[in-house]
């Protein structure tokens, strides 16, 4: 069998390359957050000085699965010198480059004897939980400070897969030598700017000590990243971005504060005590003043909103309003409706994300009408004592951004959906306690909604029908019991291959192509294809594995000429240059769903270029807290803005015929450190509202073809063997027809066995070995699973088979 190889010979520089980088470049630039300002941006000079580890040493995303590879990454130094800034003092970085390098040497160097110590399959985690912690840097002498009164600083924070942040300085606190740095900086300079390159939220009680002119949130915008923060900071691009979550005061006002991760009294148990209170619904329900709130970012025009009205079509709710830009500079202003429910039965959050719309670019004395629409039945509460969402009778306010625009009343409760019980915990979970508050009197105009016309949904919980087709049921003829099991299991890294995707994270089997089923191949996400720039033809086929953390890479390692100089050697290479996208975060803080699906789309037409099938992405789990190690790969703390992002994103990649989305990781997987053995333990109604919502959008609105499970357990029930999630909710509940597999190496230990995957609903195992399908037949001729269990998985993953692009290339 002769694989396909898609990767390119020649190294040259694509035209979709170029555009790619172009949109990257935009999406960046639009969900960059301006903090604070006052005066000094957009910057009035084309002298600055630079400092701070991430002017050279760049994040330009997490570590881990969802790094990329691409042809090149923009430093902040690099973007500012090609947008005209001079940087007056250089010195300082070349002397921090030499800090950095020995300093990172002697890390290497310490892990290494580290690891000597610890067993090979720990290897991953216990570099996670160790990771290289950037070195500060001197602080400034008074007699450096020449040339400008300007000075930006690039503050940079790195995290990934395996293990979750800490709460101590290096991390989510700065250090006392950033303090001693930061402080310099600002003695020395008029106007200083704060860059905070981060993943996720860190601490910033320093801003009330170390007073900068403007602080500006970058986050980890990929490639592009020293390109966008220099649109940014010029004014080339007027800042729009918006806050994807909450910036507390203090790590101690978020709720799980305490008992998050390594905190927990009990490491394997993670009790969610906050319940649906997570994010900004914490702080509003205890009004707990954060440092900058959901939502929050400014802007350096000025905007005015006037409401217009809302129209109510049965329970479809249509607000609007117009936006005018009043400021001296052309801008876009993100308008965000948001709904408070009547509290009865049940505790409900003081509001939540009902809609959210951005304008286009406004010139000044510009006006455009925005539409934030939205269904009412998918704000219904949970019903723990009756398995239904309902709409209690009572008044509803809607407001835009902060200011209440409108009063609904619904004339009596209603139930919108009827389910089963299908989470139910033994654990006693603790759970904090809130008072139940009459909502607030608006003098506003109340608009009645009779609750005669919102329908009833009732769901079917039986057993998913054979996925039927004339060529399925005549490639299912042909199959044996053994075939089909083979089917089940990933391809894992060694031949024979169909297609040669070099780097791809893995593979569905190839040893049923003479009857008709082709492999696919899949690359990991989500900032991108994960893929290997430049390659060898292997005898076999690793996925992508980064040599080390991406903000240690060496920014402009490679380029047209060293890919040439490397062909000239005689070898026969590879290329395959992905564009590496901004951090799902980032990409939230756009909050531009038509931003989203182009970046989607753009992804899709390389899955097309380079032989994949799946893409491992988008990643959706909820920011429950600032420590999360990956929470730069997940979009936000609500699940709307969420399961949005993810919908626009997955309309754009599977417009694209034979290409997939895999939503991952389904569900509760909120945490790193133990994740595979941790149990997330929370009600029926915080699993549906907050952790599950988003995946549902993205399923319903998208028609997602894939799914894969995560490592954790939910209630003490591993996710890929839990029938209610995999079967109950995605298929029978949301309509969910596509396949769903295992994160990899997330079976096969403990009580996660492989051979039932199938029985639950979990339909492909990866990255696979041969002798699970031997396990899968036991598990058959012992009783534990039945034909139909099995038929039912080879059918879903044939039909994908069948509509992949690659199919019989």
């Amino acid at each position: 069998m002769k694989p396909r190889i898609y990767a390119s010979t020649d190294p040259g520089l694509l035209e979709r390359e170029t555009v790619h980088c172009r949109l990257a470049r935009k999406i960046c630039a639009e969900g960059i957050v301006l903090l604070e300002n006052n005066g000094v941006l957009p910057l009035k000079t084309d002298k600055i000085a630079l400092y701070g580890a991430g002017a050279r040493h760049t994040a330009f995303g997490g570590t881990g699965s969802g790094e990329n590879n691409p042809r090149y990454n923009v430093t902040p130094e690099k973007g500012l010198k090609d947008a005209g800034i001079n940087i007056v003092f250089s010195k300082w970085l070349d002397e921090y480059d030499l800090l950095f390098e020995n300093e990172f040497s002697a890390y290497k160097k310490a892990l290494k004897k580290a690891l000597k110590k610890v067993p090979i399959k720990y290897h991953m985690d216990h570099s996670a939980d160790n990771p290289f912690y950037y070195p500060a840097g001197r602080p400034i002498n008074d007699n450096e400070a020449d040339g400008s009164d300007v000075a930006v600083y690039v503050l940079t924070r790195q995290s990934g897969e395996g293990a979750d942040r800490k709460d101590i300085p290096g991390d989510y606190y700065v250090t006392e030598d950033e303090k001693a740095l930061m402080l310099s900086i600002t003695k020395n300079y008029k106007n200083t700017i704060l860059v905070l390159n981060v993943g996720a939220v860190i601490d910033l009680s320093f801003l009330d000590e170390i007073k900068f002119s403007a602080v500006v949130l970058l986050m980890q915008g990929g490639m592009e990243t020293g390109n966008a923060l220099a649109d940014v900071l010029t004014g080339k691009v007027n800042p729009s971005g918006r806050l994807a979550d909450t910036w507390g005061f203090s790590y101690n006002d978020y709720p799980s504060s305490d008992t998050f991760s390594s905190r927990s009294p009990e490491m394997l148990q993670e009790d969610y005590k906050e319940g649906i209170f997570v994010g900004y619904r914490w702080f509003e329900k205890r009004h707990i003043r954060p440092r900058y709130h959901f939502g929050y970012g400014l802007s350096y025009t000025r905007f005015k909103t006037e409401y217009i009205d809302t129209i109510v079509t049965g329970s479809k709710i249509n607000v609007r309003a117009s936006v005018t830009n009043t400021g001296d500079l052309p801008g876009r202003e993100t308008l965000m409706l948001f709904l408070s429910c009547p509290e009865k039965k049940l505790l409900r959050e003081e509001r939540s994300l009902a809609a959210f719309s951005k304008t286009s670019l406004l010139d000044p004395g510009m006006s455009e009408e925005v539409s934030l629409v939205f269904d009412l039945t998918d704000h219904a509460g949970f019903d723990i004592d009756t398995s239904s969402y309902i709409l209690e009778q009572g008044k509803y306010c809607l407001s835009v951004n902060d200011s209440p625009v409108c009063v609904f009343e619904l004339d009596e409760d209603t139930v919108t959906e009827k389910c089963r019980k299908l989470f139910p915990t033994e654990r006693k979970i603790d759970y904090y306690v809130h008072d139940k508050k009459p909502l607030k009197s608006f003098e506003l105009p109340v608009i009645k909604i009779s609750a005669s016309e919102i329908k009833t949904k009732t769901h079917d919980y039986s057993v998913p029908v054979f996925e039927k087709s004339e060529k399925t049921d005549q490639i299912v003829s042909d199959l044996t019991l053994k075939d089909m099991t083979r089917l089940l299991v990933g391809r894992s890294y060694f031949g024979p291959f169909r297609h040669r995707v070099f780097g791809a994270a893995g593979y569905t089997t190839s040893k049923l192509y003479h009857k008709g089923i082709d492999a696919m191949p899949m690359a990991d996400g989500p900032q991108g294809l994960n893929l290997t720039r430049i390659s060898k033809k292997p005898i076999h086929n690793l996925f992508s594995i980064p040599t080390m953390p991406s903000a240690i890479r060496d920014s402009h390692k490679i380029t047209n000429a060293g890919a040439n100089a490397e062909a000239d050697s005689g070898k026969k290479l590879y290329y395959q240059f992905c564009t590496s996208w901004p951090s799902e975060t980032l990409v939230a803080q756009t909050w531009d769903v038509d931003l989203a699906m182009k970046m989607g789309d753009a992804i899709g037409k390389e899955m097309m270029e380079y032989g994949v099938v799946f893409w491992l992405a988008p990643a959706m789990n909820i920011h429950r807290n600032p420590l999360c190690g990956r929470n730069y790969e997940y979009y936000s703390e609500d699940p709307l803005l969420t399961g949005k992002m993810a919908a626009a994103i997955t309309r754009g990649v599977q417009s694209h015929e034979g290409c997939f989305v895999t939503l991952k990781h389904f569900a509760a997987n909120n945490l790193e450190t133990k994740r595979n053995i941790s149990s997330s333990n929370l009600d029926e109604r915080t699993l549906r509202e907050i952790y599950l919502k988003a995946f549902r959008i993205a399923v319903t609105e998208a028609n997602a073809e894939s799914v894969m499970c995560s490592y954790n357990k939910i209630n003490g029930t591993y996710t890929a063997l839990d029938y209610n999630l995999q079967t109950g909710i995605l298929r029978n509940e949301w309509g969910f027809n596509g396949i769903v597999m295992t994160d990899w190496f997330a079976t096969g230990h403990d009580e996660s066995l492989d051979e039932l995957c199938c029985k639950a609903g979990t339909d492909l195992i990866m990255p696979g070995h041969p002798f699970i399908s031997s396990k899968i037949m036991k598990a058959y001729k012992k009783g534990l699973i039945t034909r139909e269990d099995i038929e039912r998985s080879s059918r879903r993953i044939i039909r994908l088979a069948l509509k992949s692009h690659t199919a019989n290339n």
